[in-house]
């Protein structure tokens, strides 16, 4: 769906601004303001709650039109079939050639990840769009004829340009899968001898800790990307071992303001120690800053990531207040993420994003770290680790931060035949991050048991919503008496 309207409304001249079929009317109704969304093209089972935070935000029945493509979707009585605007006419492609125009000419307004909040509308050009494919396929084209696999949403950064044009560019086949779903995306790699995917953090781990990985061969894998958030080197070696014996999987690097991926390994370029990364696309400038914005930049010193170049957005959509806080007075943005390059070896590596690392004695603490020790227990097939503050302690009333795993527990796999395995508790875990960090790094604000990770679509943890259960736990009387390392169990 996403990939057809994303073309044909570009070539009418409209502006992309896909939605996530989950949200709910809340976020649809942010969606629209931030966007300025002025008409809706939907599949009628979701219709509901668009139709109804579209008439909240003053858009009439006629700006919503039905994508009914599949034999059992019928329009609902008092709305179009997207097939009327085919029967409007038509006008060739207008082609942009003039520079100054293409810098200014929105292709798509995209949601950010809202990680730590509301997301915020980033606008992407056809300058931008554009130079992202020169600068990502026409560097290292690999040797053999690519079969890619798209699984990831089709409004988000990660597939816009990527899968809604730049095949039609490079020629290379590919499949779309229209709902994921983890044994049907085995079956389509083995089927269709897929040689190349883009792949998410969540989805390396569901792989290795699932039994379906010996059902399927992935052996036609030749070359795996992984992004949106990091990956502990450790499952990389897992993942990539389950592919083709002269396979590169690598990570990468990007954001929604940096249309997609900015950071790479050219083919044949491999590695298997978790850099994000020996370039950056061309024509791109980056640095390091501290917390104050002073210009640390150097090999071996861990900064806040600043980046400059073509493929970098302009600005959030109507949002000053966002753009004056991202971008510095050199055009720089700001990507909120901590990394550094390492002198010897030349590649980069993230150490954490900048608002959740977290501060013990002086000390500052990766989450993602943790959490990849975390995953390397037998019985943990998920897990998220945050830093909190209870009020009151020394420093004027703010003590260090206390560090909370969440945990998810491998279901037991007991048979008749042999006992059932007893319940992991927190004293293990605890003893876990014990035996293989620094004693700064314990588990202090103790192991809370949940059946699942809160995530964005791309995979990337949503933190805020550990955040808010935290504040309502402190707000509320009925935790008082618990103590910060006990063992909780939470429906989130």
């Amino acid at each position: 769906m996403y990939s057809m309207l994303f073309l044909g409304g570009v070539a009418a001249g409209g502006i992309f601004s896909g939605t996530n079929p989950a949200y709910q009317v809340y976020e649809i109704r942010h969606h629209i303001r931030m966007a300025q969304v002025k008409m809706f093209i939907v599949e009628p089972e979701v219709l509901g709650p668009v139709l109804e935070a579209a008439e909240l935000e003053g858009l009439t029945r006629d700006k919503i039109f039905i994508f009914n493509t599949r034999p059992q979707q019928d329009v609902p009585e008092g709305f179009r079939s997207w097939e009327w605007l085919l029967s409007q006419g038509e006008e060739d492609w207008v082609r942009i050639t003039d520079l100054e125009e293409l810098q200014r000419t929105e292709v798509a307004r995209l949601n950010t990840s809202g990680t730590t909040g509301l997301p915020k509308t980033a606008m992407q050009s056809h300058y931008n769009a554009t130079s992202w494919h020169t600068m990502l396929h026409d560097i290292a084209r690999v040797p053999w004829t690519v079969r890619n696999l798209y699984t990831l949403p089709g409004f988000h950064v990660a597939t816009v340009p990527l899968v809604h044009a730049c095949p039609l560019i490079t020629g290379d086949q590919c499949w779309i899968m229209r709902r994921f779903e983890l044994e049907g995306f085995l079956a389509a790699l083995e089927r269709h001898r897929i040689t190349n995917i883009g792949i998410v953090p969540p989805l390396v781990i569901a792989i290795i800790m699932s039994p379906l990985r010996h059902r399927y061969s992935l052996r036609s894998l030749r070359q795996v990307k992984c992004g949106a958030a990091p990956l502990d080197a450790a499952s990389q070696e897992k993942f990539r071992r389950l592919c083709s014996p002269d396979a590169t999987f690598t990570q990468v690097f990007g954001m929604t303001e940096t249309t997609g991926t900015i950071s790479h390994f050219y083919y044949p370029g491999t590695d298997d120690t978790g850099s994000v990364g020996s370039r950056f696309l061309p024509n791109t400038d980056v640095k390091l800053i501290d917390d104050k914005g002073n210009d640390i930049t150097a090999y071996d010193v861990p900064g806040e990531l600043c980046v400059r170049g073509p493929t970098v957005v302009r600005g959030y959509f109507n949002n000053p207040k966002a753009n004056a806080e991202a971008y510095d007075a050199e055009g720089y943005l700001k990507t909120g993420d901590v990394l550094y390059c390492d002198g010897k070896t030349k590649k980069w590596y993230i150490v954490d994003r900048k608002k959740e690392l977290i501060k013990v004695r002086g000390f500052q603490v990766s989450p993602s770290e943790l959490e990849g020790v975390l995953l390397m227990h037998p019985r943990i097939v998920d897990c998220a680790v945050v830093g909190f503050r209870r009020p009151g302690g020394p420093m004027h009333g703010v003590a260090d931060e206390l560090i909370r795993a969440y945990v998810v527990v491998r279901p037991s796999t007991s048979t008749t035949s042999s006992p059932p395995e007893p319940p992991l508790t927190a004293d293990q875990v605890k003893a876990h991050i014990r035996a293989h960090l620094a004693s700064y790094k314990a588990l202090t604000g103790g192991v809370v048991f949940v059946p699942e990770i809160p995530k964005s679509a791309s995979g990337k943890i949503l933190k805020r919503v550990f955040a808010e259960q935290i504040e309502r736990e402190m707000a509320s009387s009925k935790t008082e008496g618990q103590g910060d390392g006990g063992e909780q169990r939470a429906k989130l």
